[in-house]
């Protein structure tokens, strides 16, 4: 139908060439909307996903051994390597070899899932380290079992996070159950193995790790790199916003293991008495060869229904 040319009640009518000009601009606007209502709904999901995989590693991070996380999903919203707009194809291609080509332009600049890893680089890259730290491993199992051509990126995707956390995707199969007992194999022989970089410079860039082992037909199962963040200098750091987090954990942390006492006093006031292992705490050098480090305590109170 001609823009200009609106049927009407009783008859016909056209439009002037002004009402046809702001028909257009509604009907722009309303795709507009659309778009953007679409790409703010991804966003949060993709927002609420980050958020369960920080609380994961402060629940899980302070129990010995690697942990294998059994995700079943149909789609992940993004990968662990956040998006930089300031590096090509090929350049990624050579920090991130295990990356496939069509991975690759994935976390080209453009598309939406490479805008939310741009906007959200900083808080990918510490849920990353998070994770590293308390070995944590992903094993991804696409719940929607043989899937069509459509479904390659996001599989791409499902492989590409168990890659950088040392697990194992399985995708493109119709048994569930096969990939879950799969990730419990994997879990029955395990070593942890640690080293000091040479490299000090904590420039936040993507560093490649290698396992390798002299028996042959041995398949290494590790993680294929980190971020150089230094956990001291975490930029735009809200322990507010990670307390208001792990307040609503459903279980709670492990990082740093305590036990507290409340004590109430005659003044009506309620003191609580704090014991941390010592084990636990991270220190860093000081200037004068000692070591340093800070913590902070809080407390909150519950009503009877939570």
């Amino acid at each position: 139908m001609d823009p200009a040319t609106a049927p009407a009640s009783g008859g016909s009518s056209t439009l002037g060439p002004g009402m046809a000009q702001l028909v257009d601009s509604v009907q722009q606007a309303l795709q507009s909307f659309e778009g953007a209502q679409a790409a703010y709904a991804e966003d949060q999901r993709a927002i609420l996903t980050l958020n369960a995989l920080n609380s994961l590693a402060r629940i899980l991070g302070g129990l010995p051994g690697r942990k294998n996380l059994i995700w079943v999903t149909g789609n992940l919203p993004f990968s662990l390597i956040p998006e930089n707009r300031n590096m090509t194809d090929a350049e990624l291609t050579e920090s991130l070899p295990s990356l496939q080509v069509h991975s690759v332009e994935q976390h080209a600049a453009g598309n939406q899932a490479a805008m939310f890893r741009q906007s959200h680089a900083g808080e990918i890259r510490e849920t990353a380290a998070r994770l590293a730290s308390g070995e944590v491993a992903i094993y991804p199992i696409d719940a929607r079992g043989l899937s069509i051509s459509t479904a390659i990126d996001s599989q791409e995707t499902m492989r590409e996070m168990a890659r950088e956390t040392g697990g194992r995707a399985y995708v493109n199969q119709n048994e569930v159950r096969m990939g879950v007992e799969r990730a419990f194999e994997d879990k029955s022989a395990t070593y942890t193995l640690g080293y000091y970089p040479e490299n000090k410079k904590y420039d936040g860039k993507y560093r490649q790790l290698k396992v390798k082992v002299k028996r042959d037909g041995v398949d290494v199962q590790s993680r294929r790199g980190y971020f150089a963040i230094d956990p001291t200098q975490m930029k735009d750091y809200n322990p507010s916003q990670e307390l208001a987090s792990a307040l609503v954990d459903v279980a709670p942390a492990t990082l740093v293991t305590f036990r507290a006492q409340a004590k109430p006093s005659a003044n009506g006031k309620l003191g609580v008495d704090f014991l941390v292992d010592a084990d636990t705490l991270s220190t860093e050098d000081s200037s004068n060869g000692g070591k340093k480090f800070s913590v902070s305590f809080f407390a909150a109170l519950y009503s009877a229904t939570g």
